[in-house]
């Protein structure tokens, strides 16, 4: 028998100012011939608090890493854990015969202010009336969710103008049109009102390296913020969609912009 044991540590590897502490330990237990016998691996995280919640607890089968696995998180600091062990009995949990090599899901968890249940449910052969609607749902925790409505936002155009995007190599046509955007809950009087220009850019703007080498470098619409209302909106907007199209070029390395048509070229 051997024990093998490593910790990783995840702060030091990615520092953010949030983080305090951010560990993981894995552990591995091999037997004869080297054949891995169990694991169990534990994460740590301690940050700066946030607005979070989750718990979770997950049984697999002798298909998964780990058979066991879960976390618990308080204001965004928490444990994750995975036990690599026991699949026999976790395949017992969730075996059934129609999706015998596959099993089915046993999952109870609580994030974003909702229970939700996968309970001896199955996503990839799903049959009509196979399980019962609530095995498979989420459940609304949070009483204001339940009162008033999730929380959400709504878009309402009010102007339009036409525009061009000056690019270093060329002028792009597009139209952009000023939304007024609230968010806020359904039942709910509160509600926090900000504006957005929506951006349409019938030929595309180059804004990105493509890797793929087939999805193309152009964007053909997109949204940006603005900080107010004002009567000449659409430079502000203009100035605003011109900036994001720039982020986007610095943050993917874009450097050469695909051949452009003669018509997208307006200047002299």
């Amino acid at each position: 028998m051997r024990l093998h044991r490593y910790t990783c540590d995840r702060a030091a590897q990615d520092p953010s100012a949030d983080v305090f502490h951010h560990k993981s330990w894995y552990a591995t237990l091999y037997g004869r011939n080297e054949k891995r016998e169990a694991s169990i691996q534990f994460e740590t995280i301690l940050r700066k608090p946030q607005p979070e919640f989750s718990a979770r607890l997950h049984v697999g089968g002798t298909w998964s890493e780990t058979p066991f696995d879960g976390h618990l998180t308080i204001l965004g600091s928490g444990i994750y854990w995975g036990i690599g062990a026991g699949g026999k009995l976790a395949e017992r949990l969730t075996r059934e015969e129609r999706h015998k090599y596959e099993g089915r899901d046993l999952q109870v968890a609580i994030h974003d202010g909702s229970l939700w249940l996968k309970v001896w449910t199955h996503d990839g052969h799903w049959e009509r009336g196979e399980f019962a609607e609530w095995r498979d749902r989420s459940f609304k925790l949070n009483p204001l969710d339940v009162l008033f409505g999730e929380r959400r936002y709504w878009h309402e155009d009010v102007e339009s103008a036409e525009t061009v995007l000056r690019m270093p190599e060329a002028d792009y046509p597009a139209t952009v049109k000023l939304q007024r955007r609230t968010f806020g809950r359904p039942k709910a009087k509160k509600r926090v009102e900000s504006w957005v220009a929506d951006v349409d850019v019938p030929k595309g703007v180059p804004s990105r390296l493509d890797l793929s080498g087939w999805k193309g470098d152009r964007t053909y619409g997109y949204g940006v913020t603005l900080q107010e209302r004002r009567k000449d909106w659409a430079l502000d907007a203009q100035a605003a969609a011109e900036a994001w199209v720039l982020k986007q070029r610095a943050a993917s390395g874009f450097r050469s912009p695909d051949p452009v048509d003669e018509v997208e070229v307006s200047r002299e």
